[in-house]
């Protein structure tokens, strides 16, 4: 163990935090990207299908999740650009592959595979609508133990892909305007150019 007056680091977290704060940074979009997609999926239900009422603590999240106005505006584009993808044929049909009470092994494949050619907003609004769709999945087909574990599989995949891009990217926040003018190319099997 170092003394604390030579310099030497003792414990790499800390050294982390220091280094730029890129580790707090993505913790926040990890909280936020748990809160979006809560939000999105309560919103979305509401639309198809209002007979199921589903809540942010049904979905492990708090009441205070649901009265933040800045959430509402990137949900509000999520929204937006998910209604675009409902267009998407071959996004579809890769959804449509995924069971409600898939394996963690099979949710990661599919969206890897939304990402395989890279990241841009659309793909990681197809993520959200993947987690949607199973997540709708799961409530119609009283899988309800499954729900939060796919919120889990979610959350786990931002972290370890999509994280340092968004933070690149300006946040979730900074970049609502920004969503709805990049997202519009989604196709999960072919190279885009750029």
């Amino acid at each position: 163990m170092a003394d604390s007056n030579d310099g030497e680091r003792t414990d790499e977290t800390e050294v982390k935090g220091a280094a730029g704060g890129e580790d707090v940074m993505d913790d926040v979009i990890i909280e936020r990207s748990a809160v979006l997609l809560r939000r999105y999926i309560i919103e979305r239900i509401t639309v198809e299908d209002p007979s199921i009422h589903v809540s942010h603590e049904d979905l492990g999240g708090r009441p205070q999740d649901a009265e933040d106005p800045q959430i509402k505006d990137v949900v509000d584009q999520l929204l937006k650009i998910a209604d675009e993808l409902n267009k998407n044929a071959e996004l579809q049909h890769l959804i449509s592959t995924v069971q409600a009470n898939c394996a963690q092994d099979v949710f990661m494949t599919v969206a890897r595979s939304i990402f395989e050619d890279g990241i841009n907003w659309g793909r990681v609004v197809a993520l959200f609508h993947l987690s949607y769709r199973l997540i709708y999945l799961a409530l119609t087909q009283n899988h309800f133990d499954i729900i939060r574990m796919i919120i889990c599989w979610f959350l786990q995949f931002i972290r370890e892909n999509i994280s340092a891009w968004i933070r690149q990217h300006g946040g979730w926040v900074s970049s609502c305007f920004c969503v709805c003018c990049l997202a519009t190319h989604v196709e999960p099997h072919r190279s885009s150019q750029t």
